[in-house]
Protein backbone atom coordinates (compact mmCIF):
# COMPACT_ATOMS: atom_id res chain seq x y z
CA UNK A 1 0.00 0.00 0.00
CA UNK A 2 1.17 3.53 -0.74
CA UNK A 3 2.55 5.84 1.90
CA UNK A 4 -1.03 8.20 2.81
CA UNK A 5 0.73 11.00 3.40
CA UNK A 6 0.70 11.76 -0.10
CA UNK A 7 -3.43 12.95 0.74
CA UNK A 8 -2.03 13.88 4.40
CA UNK A 9 -2.97 17.38 4.18
CA UNK A 10 -6.36 19.26 4.13
CA UNK A 11 -5.12 22.06 1.91
CA UNK A 12 -4.75 19.67 -0.99
CA UNK A 13 -7.99 18.47 -1.23
CA UNK A 14 -9.31 22.48 -1.79
CA UNK A 15 -9.41 23.74 -5.41
CA UNK A 16 -6.23 24.80 -7.28
CA UNK A 17 -6.34 27.53 -9.66
CA UNK A 18 -4.79 25.22 -12.62
CA UNK A 19 -7.21 22.88 -11.81
CA UNK A 20 -9.77 22.96 -15.09
CA UNK A 21 -13.36 22.19 -12.95
CA UNK A 22 -12.39 25.31 -10.80
CA UNK A 23 -12.47 27.80 -13.63
CA UNK A 24 -16.51 29.46 -13.62
CA UNK A 25 -16.50 29.19 -17.36
CA UNK A 26 -15.24 25.41 -17.22
CA UNK A 27 -17.96 24.95 -14.46
CA UNK A 28 -20.84 26.40 -16.12
CA UNK A 29 -20.05 24.24 -19.45
CA UNK A 30 -19.60 20.80 -17.41
CA UNK A 31 -22.81 21.29 -15.75
CA UNK A 32 -25.00 22.20 -19.17
CA UNK A 33 -23.39 18.92 -20.31
CA UNK A 34 -24.35 16.82 -16.95
CA UNK A 35 -27.74 18.65 -16.07
CA UNK A 36 -28.59 20.92 -19.08
CA UNK A 37 -28.37 24.21 -17.47
CA UNK A 38 -25.32 26.12 -16.53
CA UNK A 39 -26.15 27.17 -13.12
CA UNK A 40 -27.28 23.48 -12.05
CA UNK A 41 -24.72 21.43 -10.60
CA UNK A 42 -24.53 17.62 -10.32
CA UNK A 43 -26.21 17.43 -6.77
CA UNK A 44 -28.96 19.15 -7.23
CA UNK A 45 -29.68 17.51 -10.01
CA UNK A 46 -29.52 14.36 -8.68
CA UNK A 47 -31.83 15.12 -6.28
CA UNK A 48 -34.49 15.86 -8.47
CA UNK A 49 -33.86 13.01 -10.88
CA UNK A 50 -33.89 10.68 -7.46
CA UNK A 51 -36.50 12.26 -5.66
CA UNK A 52 -38.77 9.27 -5.55
CA UNK A 53 -35.55 7.26 -3.67
CA UNK A 54 -35.17 10.24 -1.22
CA UNK A 55 -34.24 10.93 1.68
CA UNK A 56 -31.61 8.16 2.04
CA UNK A 57 -31.47 7.00 5.58
CA UNK A 58 -27.55 6.51 5.42
CA UNK A 59 -25.12 7.58 3.07
CA UNK A 60 -20.95 6.51 2.63
CA UNK A 61 -18.75 8.91 1.03
CA UNK A 62 -15.71 7.07 -0.07
CA UNK A 63 -12.78 9.44 -0.72
CA UNK A 64 -14.45 11.89 1.10
CA UNK A 65 -11.39 14.83 1.73
CA UNK A 66 -12.56 17.93 3.32
CA UNK A 67 -16.17 16.96 3.49
CA UNK A 68 -18.30 18.86 1.22
CA UNK A 69 -19.78 16.85 -0.61
CA UNK A 70 -21.55 14.88 3.12
CA UNK A 71 -22.59 18.21 4.01
CA UNK A 72 -24.62 19.06 0.93
CA UNK A 73 -25.91 15.75 0.79
CA UNK A 74 -27.28 16.69 4.17
CA UNK A 75 -28.32 20.11 3.90
CA UNK A 76 -30.01 19.49 0.65
CA UNK A 77 -31.99 16.65 1.98
CA UNK A 78 -30.62 13.84 -0.21
CA UNK A 79 -29.62 11.57 3.00
CA UNK A 80 -30.63 12.20 6.80
CA UNK A 81 -27.61 11.05 7.65
CA UNK A 82 -23.98 10.71 6.01
CA UNK A 83 -20.64 8.95 6.87
CA UNK A 84 -17.65 10.34 5.19
CA UNK A 85 -14.31 7.83 4.91
CA UNK A 86 -10.91 8.64 4.38
CA UNK A 87 -7.88 7.35 4.38
CA UNK A 88 -5.70 10.34 6.07
CA UNK A 89 -6.85 11.84 9.34
CA UNK A 90 -5.96 15.90 8.10
CA UNK A 91 -8.75 15.95 5.60
CA UNK A 92 -11.09 13.88 8.29
CA UNK A 93 -10.38 16.51 11.09
CA UNK A 94 -11.49 19.05 8.79
CA UNK A 95 -14.32 17.49 7.81
CA UNK A 96 -15.45 16.97 10.86
CA UNK A 97 -14.94 20.46 12.29
CA UNK A 98 -16.78 22.13 9.11
CA UNK A 99 -19.91 19.65 9.95
CA UNK A 100 -19.88 20.93 13.59
CA UNK A 101 -19.89 24.26 12.31
CA UNK A 102 -22.55 23.94 10.09
CA UNK A 103 -24.29 22.70 12.54
CA UNK A 104 -24.53 18.80 10.88
CA UNK A 105 -22.43 17.67 13.83
CA UNK A 106 -25.13 14.80 14.91
CA UNK A 107 -26.14 14.04 11.43
CA UNK A 108 -22.59 13.73 9.82
CA UNK A 109 -19.67 10.84 11.33
CA UNK A 110 -16.25 10.98 9.52
CA UNK A 111 -13.46 7.80 10.26
CA UNK A 112 -10.25 7.62 9.39
CA UNK A 113 -10.33 4.21 7.25
CA UNK A 114 -9.01 1.74 4.78
CA UNK A 115 -12.67 1.73 2.64
CA UNK A 116 -12.32 -1.98 2.02
CA UNK A 117 -12.35 -2.44 5.70
CA UNK A 118 -15.30 -0.17 6.39
CA UNK A 119 -17.63 -1.67 4.09
CA UNK A 120 -16.70 -5.25 5.01
CA UNK A 121 -17.55 -4.47 8.85
CA UNK A 122 -20.68 -2.22 7.68
CA UNK A 123 -23.21 -2.98 5.78
CA UNK A 124 -27.00 -1.99 4.93
CA UNK A 125 -26.10 1.75 3.14
CA UNK A 126 -28.98 3.29 1.35
CA UNK A 127 -26.20 4.83 -1.31
CA UNK A 128 -22.50 5.27 -1.52
CA UNK A 129 -21.07 8.32 -3.71
CA UNK A 130 -17.55 8.64 -4.92
CA UNK A 131 -16.52 12.08 -5.95
CA UNK A 132 -13.04 12.31 -7.55
CA UNK A 133 -11.79 9.37 -5.22
CA UNK A 134 -12.49 5.93 -7.31
CA UNK A 135 -9.79 6.77 -9.61
CA UNK A 136 -7.20 6.49 -6.91
CA UNK A 137 -8.09 2.74 -6.03
CA UNK A 138 -5.89 -0.08 -7.93
CA UNK A 139 -8.18 -2.82 -7.24
CA UNK A 140 -11.53 -0.90 -8.69
CA UNK A 141 -13.26 -5.04 -9.34
CA UNK A 142 -12.69 -5.43 -5.35
CA UNK A 143 -13.84 -2.31 -3.92
CA UNK A 144 -16.99 -2.30 -6.39
CA UNK A 145 -18.08 -5.52 -5.38
CA UNK A 146 -18.29 -4.43 -2.16
CA UNK A 147 -19.92 -1.63 -2.70
CA UNK A 148 -22.91 -3.46 -3.88
CA UNK A 149 -22.05 -6.25 -0.77
CA UNK A 150 -22.83 -3.51 1.34
CA UNK A 151 -25.88 -1.84 0.10
CA UNK A 152 -29.44 -3.00 0.91
CA UNK A 153 -31.69 -3.93 -1.62
CA UNK A 154 -32.43 -1.13 -3.98
CA UNK A 155 -29.60 0.91 -3.07
CA UNK A 156 -27.66 3.14 -5.50
CA UNK A 157 -24.06 3.73 -6.41
CA UNK A 158 -23.10 7.60 -7.60
CA UNK A 159 -20.22 8.51 -9.37
CA UNK A 160 -18.16 11.59 -10.43
CA UNK A 161 -15.32 10.25 -11.99
CA UNK A 162 -12.48 10.63 -14.24
CA UNK A 163 -13.12 6.82 -16.28
CA UNK A 164 -9.86 7.53 -18.96
CA UNK A 165 -6.95 6.28 -19.56
CA UNK A 166 -4.95 4.95 -16.60
CA UNK A 167 -1.88 6.17 -15.59
CA UNK A 168 0.41 3.19 -17.30
CA UNK A 169 -1.34 3.45 -20.60
CA UNK A 170 -0.24 6.67 -21.85
CA UNK A 171 2.18 7.24 -24.91
CA UNK A 172 3.47 9.76 -27.03
CA UNK A 173 0.63 9.38 -29.57
CA UNK A 174 -2.31 10.51 -26.95
CA UNK A 175 -1.08 13.98 -26.39
CA UNK A 176 -0.75 14.82 -30.15
CA UNK A 177 -4.13 16.33 -30.11
CA UNK A 178 -3.80 18.29 -26.85
CA UNK A 179 -0.56 19.90 -28.10
CA UNK A 180 -2.01 20.81 -31.48
CA UNK A 181 -5.18 21.99 -29.30
CA UNK A 182 -2.85 24.24 -27.23
CA UNK A 183 -0.32 25.73 -30.01
CA UNK A 184 -4.16 27.04 -31.80
CA UNK A 185 -3.66 29.42 -28.28
CA UNK A 186 -2.01 32.84 -28.17
CA UNK A 187 0.98 32.72 -26.99
CA UNK A 188 -0.09 35.51 -24.17
CA UNK A 189 -2.08 32.33 -22.97
CA UNK A 190 0.75 29.53 -22.93
CA UNK A 191 2.88 29.64 -20.32
CA UNK A 192 4.80 26.12 -21.35
CA UNK A 193 6.42 24.70 -24.27
CA UNK A 194 4.36 21.33 -24.41
CA UNK A 195 1.54 19.55 -22.46
CA UNK A 196 2.64 16.57 -20.94
CA UNK A 197 0.61 13.24 -19.55
CA UNK A 198 -1.43 14.06 -16.42
CA UNK A 199 0.86 11.22 -14.28
CA UNK A 200 3.31 12.42 -12.06
CA UNK A 201 5.10 10.73 -9.54
CA UNK A 202 3.84 13.64 -6.42
CA UNK A 203 0.81 10.72 -6.43
CA UNK A 204 1.49 7.12 -7.48
CA UNK A 205 -2.24 6.51 -6.99
CA UNK A 206 -3.56 8.95 -10.04
CA UNK A 207 -5.20 7.32 -12.45
CA UNK A 208 -3.59 4.07 -10.87
CA UNK A 209 -6.73 1.80 -12.69
CA UNK A 210 -9.14 4.34 -13.63
CA UNK A 211 -9.63 2.61 -17.45
CA UNK A 212 -11.59 -0.48 -15.42
CA UNK A 213 -13.82 1.76 -13.52
CA UNK A 214 -17.00 1.61 -16.14
CA UNK A 215 -16.20 -1.94 -16.59
CA UNK A 216 -16.69 -2.72 -13.42
CA UNK A 217 -19.75 -0.49 -12.75
CA UNK A 218 -21.24 -3.07 -15.92
CA UNK A 219 -20.26 -5.97 -13.87
CA UNK A 220 -21.42 -5.12 -10.81
CA UNK A 221 -24.27 -2.37 -11.30
CA UNK A 222 -27.44 -1.66 -13.82
CA UNK A 223 -26.66 1.76 -15.20
CA UNK A 224 -30.34 4.05 -14.63
CA UNK A 225 -28.06 7.37 -15.81
CA UNK A 226 -25.18 8.60 -17.50
CA UNK A 227 -23.83 12.29 -18.48
CA UNK A 228 -20.17 12.40 -19.67
CA UNK A 229 -18.51 15.67 -19.76
CA UNK A 230 -15.38 15.28 -21.54
CA UNK A 231 -12.61 16.72 -20.30
CA UNK A 232 -10.40 14.59 -22.86
CA UNK A 233 -8.39 18.03 -23.40
CA UNK A 234 -8.77 20.43 -20.40
CA UNK A 235 -7.50 18.09 -17.99
CA UNK A 236 -4.32 18.11 -20.02
CA UNK A 237 -4.17 21.82 -21.52
CA UNK A 238 -5.57 23.67 -18.86
CA UNK A 239 -3.17 23.33 -16.41
CA UNK A 240 -0.42 24.93 -18.82
CA UNK A 241 -2.42 28.10 -19.53
CA UNK A 242 -1.42 31.55 -18.20
CA UNK A 243 -3.67 32.95 -15.77
CA UNK A 244 -4.10 36.99 -16.07
CA UNK A 245 -2.47 39.30 -14.06
CA UNK A 246 0.67 40.61 -13.73
CA UNK A 247 2.69 39.02 -16.05
CA UNK A 248 -0.27 37.04 -17.64
CA UNK A 249 -2.76 37.89 -20.50
CA UNK A 250 -5.16 39.83 -20.52
CA UNK A 251 -8.74 38.14 -18.86
CA UNK A 252 -10.17 38.56 -22.27
CA UNK A 253 -7.80 36.54 -24.12
CA UNK A 254 -7.54 34.16 -21.33
CA UNK A 255 -11.14 33.75 -21.51
CA UNK A 256 -11.37 33.33 -25.44
CA UNK A 257 -8.45 30.60 -24.83
CA UNK A 258 -11.05 28.42 -22.51
CA UNK A 259 -13.77 29.34 -24.68
CA UNK A 260 -11.64 27.35 -27.91
CA UNK A 261 -10.46 24.84 -25.80
CA UNK A 262 -14.37 23.70 -25.02
CA UNK A 263 -15.69 23.72 -28.59
CA UNK A 264 -12.75 21.06 -28.79
CA UNK A 265 -14.37 19.41 -26.08
CA UNK A 266 -17.71 19.74 -28.03
CA UNK A 267 -16.56 18.35 -30.75
CA UNK A 268 -14.67 15.31 -29.94
CA UNK A 269 -17.73 14.62 -27.39
CA UNK A 270 -19.99 14.94 -30.64
CA UNK A 271 -17.60 12.93 -32.69
CA UNK A 272 -15.78 10.39 -30.34
CA UNK A 273 -14.35 8.25 -33.12
CA UNK A 274 -12.38 11.38 -34.25
CA UNK A 275 -10.62 11.94 -31.10
CA UNK A 276 -10.39 8.06 -30.59
CA UNK A 277 -11.83 7.71 -27.43
CA UNK A 278 -14.59 8.56 -25.08
CA UNK A 279 -15.26 10.67 -22.42
CA UNK A 280 -13.03 11.37 -19.70
CA UNK A 281 -15.24 11.81 -16.97
CA UNK A 282 -18.46 10.70 -16.43
CA UNK A 283 -21.31 11.38 -13.46
CA UNK A 284 -23.84 8.43 -13.44
CA UNK A 285 -25.82 6.54 -10.49
CA UNK A 286 -26.84 2.50 -10.68
CA UNK A 287 -28.06 -0.04 -8.37
CA UNK A 288 -26.42 -3.17 -7.71
CA UNK A 289 -26.78 -6.57 -10.02
CA UNK A 290 -28.11 -9.11 -8.44
CA UNK A 291 -24.84 -11.34 -6.66
CA UNK A 292 -24.57 -14.48 -7.83
CA UNK A 293 -24.03 -17.32 -5.30
CA UNK A 294 -21.44 -19.93 -5.35
CA UNK A 295 -21.52 -23.36 -5.32
CA UNK A 296 -21.51 -23.82 -1.02
CA UNK A 297 -24.27 -21.14 -1.06
CA UNK A 298 -22.06 -18.19 -0.07
CA UNK A 299 -22.03 -14.71 -1.60
CA UNK A 300 -18.75 -14.51 -3.48
CA UNK A 301 -16.62 -10.64 -3.29
CA UNK A 302 -14.69 -9.49 -6.18
CA UNK A 303 -10.91 -9.10 -5.99
CA UNK A 304 -8.96 -10.65 -3.29
CA UNK A 305 -6.32 -8.76 -3.62
CA UNK A 306 -4.93 -5.83 -1.31
CA UNK A 307 -5.39 -2.46 -2.88
CA UNK A 308 -2.88 -0.05 -3.76
CA UNK A 309 -4.63 3.55 -2.90
CA UNK A 310 -4.61 6.53 -1.31
CA UNK A 311 -8.08 7.63 -0.87
CA UNK A 312 -9.05 11.49 -1.18
CA UNK A 313 -10.62 14.03 -3.54
CA UNK A 314 -7.64 14.92 -6.07
CA UNK A 315 -7.55 18.65 -6.79
CA UNK A 316 -11.32 19.49 -8.02
CA UNK A 317 -13.64 21.69 -7.18
CA UNK A 318 -17.32 20.15 -5.75
CA UNK A 319 -20.57 21.91 -5.44
CA UNK A 320 -20.63 24.72 -3.03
Amino acid sequence: MVNASCWDDADRHAPSEYFWLADPTVRSWVNRRITGDPSVWPIPWFRGRAAARLPFGRALSIGCGRGPLERDLVRSGIAAKATGVDLTLAPVAFARRAAIEEGLGDRIAYAQAEARSLLERERHWDAVFFHGSLHHFEDVPGILGRVRAALKPGGLLYLDEYVGRSRGDWRLGHLILPNLAYRTLPRAARRTHIVRSPVTDEDPTEQIASAAILPAVERFFRVLERRDYGGNLLLLVYPNLRRPGAGGPDPAVFSAAVERLLRWEDAMLRHPALARETSAHVVLWAEPRPEPLRPDGRSPLAGEHPPHECVGTPKGARPP
